[in-house]
């Protein structure tokens, strides 16, 4: 009971404050001395600080001192895994991004050398400021594929990566000794938009994320859906007509195949190869091998790939407006700059119920801001256990 009060006090205190003493007492229904005895442990173990002095009371009464929220009592790490990257993020409770560092993978060489380089780059991040390891609580991993929430391991990972069970969370914990949670980073970014970007106080709405890979992070009733295969949102495997489901598939799905940023820039390189063939074949100029990878989809000669993939993008999203019927399918992703509004023509077209489509507010900070609350969440928790869970981790 002391452990629930301390708990029910420190998330007043978190959320409301600066507040007193009898404030805290009058919104958590406690007596003053249970009040005065928990914020007197909660001051003693640098949780919370005194913020100055409040209004007098109607009585004319000395001013009561106020407490705030510590958000120094502990660090968060939140870390990204991208097809060329990894991206670490540490902040302190509050979410205030105290440092940052990126560090450069090569996926073909296997996970175990992109996991060791997740350990090195976080031990970069707390090793450069005094007490910065003893203060970490807990990590979050944006992580590609499905992933086991529950155990923090990658159970499948197409694209780039090619993972089949691959213990990201147990490898990490084994390192830092701290609570580390894994998630699908299309999921985090939706997270990140329902704290911070464009789905705030939005219930039921879909974030579609756009990059080497493509997926769908589902919030319904204000929370994250994961399926029973921890799959929702893996739309990758979307089949668009009998002829596509006919043929030969690989594990990173018919859609993903279609539209993945990786297959479009080979598709518009081999557009203007060939037009640069064709123009040496009818004297009009000479071919000088490879063409540039600077050409962007915005190109003339890309045009058709362009609208191939509004069309695939459309229809993805009419789809999941007629199963899910959301308030709001957010965009997340460069290539939504080319296709935004024939998405929005195409859902229109197909389904006879208003929809909201817009774009990503975040970008590609979402999925690890997302990272950054959860794991802010998870330290609370932490805190809020008096130990209890930081000596079950550690054991």
């Amino acid at each position: 009971m002391r452990r629930l009060n301390g708990a029910l006090l420190l998330d007043l205190i978190r959320s409301k404050g600066p507040v007193s003493r009898a404030d805290l007492s009058r919104l958590s229904g406690l007596t003053k001395p249970t009040v005065s005895s928990q914020v007197a442990d909660l001051l003693s173990r640098g949780l919370v600080a005194e913020a100055g002095e409040g209004e007098p009371d109607e009585r004319g009464g000395k001013p009561s001192r106020l407490l705030r929220f510590e958000p120094g009592c502990g660090n968060v790490i939140g870390v990204e895994i991208c097809a060329s990257k990894v991206r670490v993020r540490m902040a302190d409770m509050d979410g205030t991004i105290l440092d940052r560092e990126d560090a450069r993978i090569r996926p073909e060489r296997g996970a175990e050398e992109i996991l060791a380089t997740i350990a090195e780059t976080c031990k970069t991040v707390t090793g450069r400021g005094r007490g910065r390891k003893q203060k970490l609580k807990t990590m979050v991993v944006a992580a590609p594929g499905r992933v086991d929430v529950h155990s923090g391991a990658v159970l499948e990972a197409g694209n780039v990566f090619h993972w089949r069970n691959v213990g990201v969370g147990e490898y990490l914990r084994r390192i830092f000794r701290v609570p580390v949670h894994v998630e699908n980073d299309v999921n985090l970014a939706a997270l990140g938009e329902m704290h911070f970007g464009a789905c705030q106080g939005v219930q039921n709405f879909v974030l579609i994320r756009l990059t080497t890979g493509v997926g769908a992070g589902l919030v319904l009733g204000g929370k994250l859906f994961q399926g029973n295969h921890w799959a929702a949102g893996e739309i990758g495997h979307m089949v668009f007509g009998r002829e596509a489901a006919a043929g030969e598939l690989s594990d990173r799905g018919y859609l993903e195949l279609m539209i993945g940023s990786d297959r479009l820039r080979e598709r518009v390189r081999l557009v203007r190869a060939n037009e640069a063939v064709q123009a040496a074949l009818s004297g009009g100029g000479e071919t000088n091998g490879e063409p540039p990878d600077s050409l962007g989809l915005d190109d003339p000669a890309a045009a058709g790939i362009v609208e191939d993939l509004a069309s695939h993008l459309g229809l993805a999203a009419a789809d999941l407006v007629a199963v899910i019927d959301p308030e709001l399918i957010v965009l997340n992703g460069e290539l939504f700059d080319l296709v935004t509004e024939q998405i929005r023509d195409v859902v229109r077209r197909v389904i006879p119920w208003p929809v909201r489509i817009e774009r990503s507010v975040l970008g590609e900070e979402g999925a690890l801001l997302g990272a950054i609350g959860s794991a802010r969440g998870l330290a609370h928790e932490l805190i809020c256990d008096t130990g209890h869970s930081e000596s079950r981790v550690r054991k």
